[in-house]
């Protein structure tokens, strides 16, 4: 009995002292491609695939090398298309747009290649709100889904990272994706 009281004493201090080791905040940002695939259909308009710039801005709180917690912002931007036909064959065009901004959420598993390159997945929820317009018809959505992610990162210093990054959000209209390459800073 005594055993396990100092064996489980030790292995808490040496758990602790790990995690205080390596725990640490930081923040990012990151810059790419948003791909959109909407229906716009209930605005007399068609679906259209389109890209606009995505940006992010992030925070976090890495627990160890492994774990971390993380809030994000997105902007989607715009992406718009000239003229899309509003039923197939009908002859009729329109112009469209779709914009769409959020908030997220996640839980972060990371796995060190080595010391500086370190694989991410990430698992979340994303809050959002999306404006969809056609012609002179506009209207939003907005829900909160299920988002996920996975990165690669090279540590350039200790502090300092790039990441490349495929996020992806369940969202049902407009549908999103993103491809970004971004900065984090980590206060040590």
């Amino acid at each position: 009995m005594r055993f396990s009281i100092v064996l489980s004493s030790v292995l808490i201090s040496a758990a602790i002292t790990a995690v205080d080791a390596v725990a640490e905040p930081y923040v990012g940002f990151g810059i790419g491609s948003a791909s959109y695939k909407v229906n716009l259909s209930a605005l007399g308009g068609g679906e259209f695939d389109d890209d606009g710039t995505g940006t992010k801005l992030y925070g976090g709180y890495a627990f160890n090398k492994y774990f971390a917690a993380e809030a994000t912002v997105y902007n989607f931007a715009e992406a718009s298309v000239g003229a899309i036909e509003t039923a197939p064959g009908s002859g009729t065009f329109v112009s469209a747009t779709a914009s769409m901004k959020g908030v997220g959420a996640y839980a972060v598993g990371m796995y060190p290649l080595s010391k500086k390159v370190n694989l991410i997945a990430k698992l979340g929820m994303l809050n959002w709100d999306a404006d969809l317009g056609v012609d002179n018809n506009s209207a939003t959505n907005d829900g909160t889904d299920a988002a996920y992610a996975l990165a690669v990162s090279y540590a350039f210093t200790k502090e300092l990272l790039v990441a490349a990054e495929w996020e992806s959000f369940n969202t049902d209209n407009p549908e999103v994706s993103m491809i970004s390459l971004g900065f984090r800073f980590n206060f040590r």
